[in-house]
C-alpha cells in the first residue's frame, strides 16, 4: 500500500477525531469513562487499535525519514498501545482514568487534528 494513501486516511481518522474531542468533549469523557468501567469495552479498544497499528506497520514499514517514518511510528504506537491495554488492561484503564479531564481531552483534540491535517497535506 502506498505511504501517501495511508497517511491520508489516518489524516482523515485524526482530524475527525480531533474536531469530535472538542466539540463534544462532555461525549468524548463519558465515552472514556464507560469505557474504563466496561472490560469488554476496553478490550476491543485494545483489539481496534492493534488492528490498525498492525495493518499500517505490515503495509508501510519504513525507517527512514519524513512521511514514511511518521506512518510507521503511528503504526507502532497504535501496536503499542492495543498490546498495552490488552495485556495490562487494569493499568490501562487507570491511564485512562488520570488522563480523562476536559482540559486534557481538548488539548488532545487539537493535537490530533493537527496531526490529521499535517498527515493529509504532507
Amino acid at each position: 500500500m502506498n505511504t501517501t494513501i495511508i497517511a491520508q486516511v489516518l489524516g482523515v481518522f485524526f482530524s475527525i477525531i480531533g474536531i469530535s474531542m472538542v466539540v463534544n468533549s462532555k461525549a468524548t469523557d463519558a465515552a472514556i469513562a464507560a469505557s474504563v468501567e466496561n472490560k469488554g469495552i476496553l478490550w476491543l479498544w485494545g483489539i481496534l487499535a492493534l488492528v490498525i497499528g498492525a495493518v499500517v506497520v505490515v503495509s508501510n514499514n519504513v525507517w527512514t525519514s519524513g512521511l514514511p517514518l511518521l506512518v510507521t511510528l503511528i503504526g507502532w504506537i497504535a501496536i503499542i498501545k492495543g498490546a498495552f491495554i490488552l495485556i495490562a488492561p487494569a493499568a490501562a484503564a487507570s491511564l485512562y482514568r488520570k488522563f480523562n479531564k476536559a482540559g486534557i481531552l481538548v488539548v488532545g483534540g487539537v493535537v490530533a487534528f493537527a496531526l490529521g491535517v499535517v498527515l493529509l497535506f504532507w
